[in-house]
């Protein structure tokens, strides 16, 4: 069969770049086919223009894939996890008839969700590879630490991870690609309430290079990540991994193209991908394909993808495509302090307490906490203004008074993956012809335990650190939200109880591969998942023949 690539990478997100990468500076000609445009970060983002508060985000892509929120009922003794409003230093509770509408954060665009995400950069731990072993949920994973960790410092390498490597809840490791950053005044502050609690606040490890490397600039410290860095100097995937590919000579970049359906043949392989650009359906052919489109998507597509040889969708052998779905299980309090400690200044999320990420009995999953300024709507002076009460005189002193003195405390939790969670495809089609997605999730008894616990962390942490004036608490068990979500397409080494092989190939199919979130068996206790999403890309790629 004559072929126009060697191979075929849908996505160009964390596992695609990567693995597009990869496969680009070993000599294979790549196809790398993203649904989005091209971003120029000196042109397209908002903090480019004076104006920028009145500009809106080009990368924020929320609800789009769904057809419904999430049907999941909230019990009367599960009321007391759920978010509500402090009232005079008092948490008063809502009471939500379900989980509320699922907000899926995301960019479309080359670099995926990279283009807005602040730059954590985590290796899991050790024994998150190991909790069926260790701790009795879930599936081990089919490799360990140690055969991705030189997989790790490679993707490390390529994105110039800012680190500090005496962290001793991970691995031991050597020293990283740059030098960790200073501690904010914000996370200054919540390090001091921290060592009151006998905890460890280390500072995080960041795709944010705190010093020059690959001719970009250092991280800036302007603190606007999720608008999308207008210096170039976050690390994301366009920047990084895809410009490698590019310049190799030997990948070519298709942008504003959706891949639309998955063919195969009789022998059960694939035979093309179905892409749709500028209104037309285009067919292309390689001698392998990646899927690279995220935890949604990757199991959307297989499952739309029906043909003779496989009924319930491609690679759905064993029902288990769209299950196991992992969301983020968040946590944060929103408060003020009586001193200025700058908060929009620094990287948004520069520090951590890894404490908890090993559980301890009673719990059987971990968590992490962390520390952050003014996210999101209450950066900018003129943002905040806007959600500032008061007129006139009084106004401006409120803004003298308050702006720059916000802090907020969160955790994250691992969400265990359970057969229940899921995604499955809809009657209904969006705007492309696609099925919608509907989605199942909810947390379980540990899930719950867990949530609790990290809860009550938060609460004693706010104290700690003297916070006074605590206006929110927020959580994602009554405002499902999540920028990680994983799961859907899990591997393993059972193909009844997993969809693809260590490699990332799927099962039964000599030449389809999956490089994305979907196929983590578990979220490795609250870390970010985009670094290990990376080296597993990279990986998959060193196999593939």
């Amino acid at each position: 069969m004559e072929y126009d690539y060697d191979v075929i990478v849908a996505g160009s997100g964390a596992g695609g770049g990567f693995c597009a990468m990869a496969l680009a500076e070993k000599g294979m000609k790549v196809l790398l086919l993203e649904r989005g445009k091209q971003f120029d970060y000196r042109t397209d983002y908002p903090m480019n223009y004076p104006n920028w508060e009145l500009k809106a985000n080009p990368l924020s892509t929320l609800y789009e894939t769904f057809d419904h929120g999430l049907a999941v009922k909230i019990s009367k003794q599960d009321v007391d996890i759920c978010s509500g409003e402090f009232i005079d230093g008092k948490l008063m509770q809502t009471h939500p008839h379900s989980r509320g509408v699922f907000q899926y954060q995301r960019a479309i665009g080359v670099g995926g969700s990279t283009l807005r995400y602040q730059g954590e950069a985590h290796r899991f731990a050790g024994h998150a590879f190991k909790p069926e072993t260790l701790f009795g949920w879930g599936q081990d994973w089919p490799l360990d630490y140690d055969e991705l960790a030189r997989y790790y410092r490679e993707a490390e390498n390529v994105l110039g991870v800012a680190g500090d490597p005496a962290n001793p809840f991970k691995n031991r490791r050597g020293e990283y690609p740059t030098p960790a950053h200073s501690l904010s005044s914000r996370s200054q502050l919540a390090k001091a309430g921290a060592q009151k609690l006998g905890w460890t606040l280390l500072p995080n490890t960041l795709a944010l290079p705190s010093k020059s490397i690959d001719g970009r600039l250092a991280c800036q410290h302007s603190g606007g990540c999720v608008q999308g860095c207008i210096f170039g100097a976050k690390s994301s995937v366009d920047l990084t991994a895809i410009k490698r590919a590019q310049a190799s000579g030997n990948m070519t970049l298709m942008t504003n193209a959706r891949l639309f359906q998955i063919e195969t043949n009789n022998a059960g392989n694939v035979s093309g991908f179905v892409y749709k650009h500028k209104g037309q359906l285009v067919k292309v052919k390689a001698n392998k394909y990646v899927l690279a489109l995220g935890a949604i998507e990757t199991p959307r597509l297989l499952l739309a993808s029906q043909t003779g040889k496989y009924p319930a969708g491609v690679g759905n052998h064993h029902d288990n495509v769209g299950r196991y779905f992992m969301e983020t299980i968040m946590a944060m309090i929103t408060g003020s302090v009586d001193q200025p400690i700058h908060s929009y200044k620094g990287p948004p999320l520069d520090a951590r307490i890894w404490d908890f990420c090993l559980p301890k009995r009673p719990l059987k999953s971990g968590f992490v906490l962390g520390v952050a300024g003014s996210l999101g709507r209450r950066l900018s002076p003129v943002s905040y203004a806007w959600r500032t009460p008061g007129f006139g005189l009084d106004h401006k002193q409120t803004m003298r008074r308050t702006f720059g003195k916000d802090i907020q405390l969160f955790g994250i939790a691992e969400h265990i993956p359970h057969p229940d969670n899921r995604i499955v495809i809809s009657d209904k089609k969006d705007i492309d012809g696609m099925p919608l997605v509907q989605l199942y999730s909810d947390y379980h008894d540990q899930d719950k335990k867990t949530f609790r616990v990290m809860r009550d962390k938060i609460f004693q942490w706010t104290d700690a650190c003297e916070i006074k004036s605590k206006r929110r608490f927020y959580s994602t068990y009554s405002q499902p939200s999540a920028a990680h979500v994983a799961g859907t397409c899990r591997m393993g080494t059972n193909p009844e109880t997993s969809v693809t092989n260590e490699f990332g190939q799927v099962h039964g199919l000599d030449n389809l591969y999956i490089s994305d979130a979907s196929i983590l068996p578990t979220l490795g206790a609250g870390d970010s998942p985009s670094l290990t999403i990376q080296a597993l890309a990279l990986r998959i790629a060193a196999n593939m023949q």
